[in-house]
């Protein structure tokens, strides 16, 4: 019994092959080859990435002091002149330490000119006793004792001179800190951002707060471009570079790329490194923060041999051994890597070497090997399949 379902089972097999290498066969002579023509054109190297847009230089308009804010004098997109008061917080605190650092100078200037008076008096006693000394009218004791008197003196009027310095500098901090609570803008620009409201509280004991950020020129923006560390050895300072914004989708804009930053980023295991990629916005549509999808142009090229890409992947072998056996293993070979293209001689195809230089993902510029006008194979027109 067993003998004879072994016997079942080859003779199916056996028709089975059969039937598919007449199948194989029949179908391939309905193979025909789709070709493109190796021709002139222009052809660009890119990179692709994204970036933000931001101005080129933001400046956060700070307050060194704590206090309330009293005014704020400017909103979002109000211009601004280097100079101008653009808030001021409540004085009453500097302006009491001002007052009395004043006093202090004062009654230190007093305490100055008492001891200026003492050791004038200590010199002329000093010199009398000198005087009397000389004609043996005195003991020698009492001279010692006007020279120590006028030393102190002396010394006195040098701590006075230096308690006068000390509160003049604590007034000079106080009229600084109080100059503080009137905040102006250091440059020209637009507010792009208002941090404080009036009648709010802040705090300088850790950090400067932040009142206002000022961009100093909107008309020149730049961006900031995420580049991947495969391909950052590819960019360099001076490249052109274009973009597009979500906002403007049909208007691409130009730049140059002025940076590339060695410092890292690190997302999710992923390295990239940032490009700054400047850029003019003379009609000011460009705001910070917008999202640029960004080419930065490696190489390009003028009046070059082009193919395919897919003309450098073909293999001629998938219409006997790939395009007609099972669909799960069609094109498996034609995506090899190939040092070459194929020409059609009489019907059969035949492999050219070529030397290859850029690619912008779609075309491959052929240095050499390959004529202008070459018909290349790109692909297979499989009657077998039109007519299911």
């Amino acid at each position: 019994m067993k003998r004879i379902v072994t016997l079942l089972a080859v003779v199916a097999l056996s028709c089975g092959g059969v039937y598919w290498y007449s199948e194989r066969r029949a179908a391939s002579a309905d193979v025909s080859y789709r070709t493109a023509v190796a021709a002139r054109g222009s052809l660009r190297s890119v990179i692709q990435a994204t970036g933000t847009l931001s101005a080129e230089e933001t400046v956060d308009v700070g307050t060194q002091i704590s206090g309330t804010i009293n005014d704020i004098y400017v909103d979002y997109n109000d211009k601004v002149a280097q100079g101008q008061l653009i808030a001021v917080m409540d004085d009453r605190t500097q302006q009491a330490e001002v007052d009395m650092a004043r006093a202090n100078v004062l009654s230190a200037k007093a305490d100055l000119a008492k001891a200026k008076a003492t050791l004038l008096k200590a010199d002329r006693d000093l010199k009398r006793t000198r005087e009397l000394i000389r004609k043996d009218l005195i003991a020698r004791s009492e001279l010692d004792a006007d020279v120590a008197s006028q030393s102190t003196a002396s010394a006195d009027v040098m701590a006075a001179q230096a308690r006068v310095a000390q509160y003049e500098a604590t007034l000079r901090k106080a009229e600084i800190n109080l100059g503080y609570t009137k905040i102006y803008s250091p440059v020209d620009g637009v507010v792009v951002a208002k941090n404080v409201e009036k009648g709010q509280t802040v705090a300088a004991s850790y950090q400067t707060p932040s009142i206002a950020e000022i961009a100093r020129d909107l008309k020149q923006m730049q961006v900031e471009v995420n580049v991947d560390e495969a391909d950052i050895g590819s960019v360099k300072v001076g490249q052109d570079a274009e973009f597009t914004v979500d906002a403007y989708a049909d208007t691409t804009f130009s730049g140059k790329v002025t940076q590339v930053r060695i410092s890292p980023s690190t997302s999710e295991n992923v390295v990239s490194y940032t490009v700054i990629v400047k850029v003019a916005n003379d009609e000011e549509k460009l705001m910070p923060g917008m999202t640029a999808n960004v080419s930065l142009v490696v190489t390009e090229k003028k009046d070059v041999l082009l193919v395919p890409n897919a003309a450098l992947r073909f293999r001629p072998v998938v219409s006997t051994e790939i395009a007609m056996g099972p669909p799960s293993r069609r094109g498996t070979v034609a995506a090899a890597e190939t040092p070459g293209v194929y020409v059609l001689l009489g019907k059969k195809p035949a492999k050219i070497e070529v030397e290859k230089g850029i690619s912008d993902g779609d075309r491959t510029e052929i240095l050499s090997g390959l004529e202008e006008g070459a018909r290349v194979l790109v692909g297979f027109n499989l009657q077998a399949e039109k007519k299911k």
